[in-house]
């Protein structure tokens, strides 16, 4: 079991994704609101420098939860709080965003202008749980969410475990994912007679946020199938796997086309056409070092007709399709 920092540092990292491919508010958006898409597509390619820009100027334009992702670039290219990036999350929080009150309620090298934590933590904690707690109650997964890593925080895990199961059984995808992968499978937490009963709530919770087409759910539900030697299961949220955005999942898809029974879940035929294809269209559309390497190891091994079949194939596949990271809203 990690340590009790490392189990933090995973929670930070993973808790609060936000999946693009969910329906945006259909009222027709503002200047800001179109900037603010723009930048997070951009954001979750990797593409941080030209995301910043879009953020940058939606925050110029009144947009809190731009001026939280403009603080967060700025946080990350320098591993802490530097005074431009708490004067976005100030903007931020005081639009209500209630991560960039989170923000500044860490501790450790992420906080503190330019490492100095110079301010109030528990004044911080208290604001973001006196935002998002009405929320909470009234109903709102992803305010539970937040007011979850507000607890946890404050150093009440079991508060901060009952919030996220509470959003969990609310239907909240994330928060299911992060139930099973994290709170109950990495941490361990909440009490069971027998591993047997825990491993069964795992798959359970991971199940429910993979068939709402969670694309991390998806990929890590294929891998505990196999895991548990379940390969007919496996093998089908393999299939899912292709199906989504998301850059780990193709990549992986790909692969496990490619090299058949002998490679990954021991997928029942090898399909190279299709894998191949996959993989070429995925460099396409992300310029991947990775999966160029990936596509190169393989080719001398491929018949001629085969690598000629996949690139046309290729051209038909992920086209006009951001590919996407997932990269989480309150991540380290």
């Amino acid at each position: 079991m990690p340590n009790t920092l490392l189990k933090f540092q995973i929670w930070m990292l993973l808790t609060l994704i936000i999946s693009v491919s969910s329906a945006w508010p259909q009222t027709k958006p503002n200047q800001a609101e179109i900037l603010f898409r723009e930048g997070y597509i951009l954001y979750q390619q990797r593409y941080s420098p030209n995301a910043f820009t879009k953020f940058k100027e939606a925050a110029s334009l009144g947009h809190a939860e731009a001026a939280y992702y403009a603080g967060n670039i700025i946080r990350r290219n320098f591993t802490f709080i530097t005074e431009e990036a708490a004067d976005f999350y100030r903007q931020a929080a005081d639009g209500g965003d209630i991560y960039a009150m989170l923000r500044f309620a860490q501790k450790g090298k992420m906080c503190g202008t330019l490492r100095n934590c110079n301010y109030d933590r528990q004044k911080w904690i208290d604001r973001a749980k006196e935002t998002a707690l009405p929320e909470s109650k009234a109903g709102d997964t992803q305010a539970m969410m937040a007011v979850s890593i507000a607890y946890g925080l404050d150093g009440d895990l079991g508060e901060e475990f009952g919030w996220v199961k509470k959003a969990a059984e609310h239907g909240h995808a994330f928060a299911q994912y992060w139930l099973a992968t994290g709170l109950l499978g990495d941490q361990k937490m909440g009490f069971y007679w027998t591993e047997a009963s825990r491993r069964k709530d795992v798959l359970k919770w991971l199940r429910a946020s993979a068939e709402q087409g969670f694309a991390k759910a998806i990929e890590n539900l294929a891998v505990e199938y196999y895991k548990d030697g379940r390969f007919e299961d496996c093998h089908e949220w393999v299939d899912r796997m292709g199906q989504t955005d998301y850059f780990d999942a193709l990549y992986n898809y790909g692969l496990v086309l490619m090299d058949g029974p002998e490679g990954m879940y021991r997928y029942p035929e090898t399909r190279s056409v299709d894998g191949l294809a996959t993989l070429l269209a995925l460099h396409r559309q992300t310029g991947s070092s990775a999966v160029q390497r990936s596509i190169d190891r393989r080719l001398p091994d491929l018949d001629p007709k085969i690598v000629d079949t996949a690139r046309a194939r290729s051209e038909k596949l992920l086209v006009d399709t951001p590919i996407l990271h997932y990269l989480p809203k309150f991540g380290i």
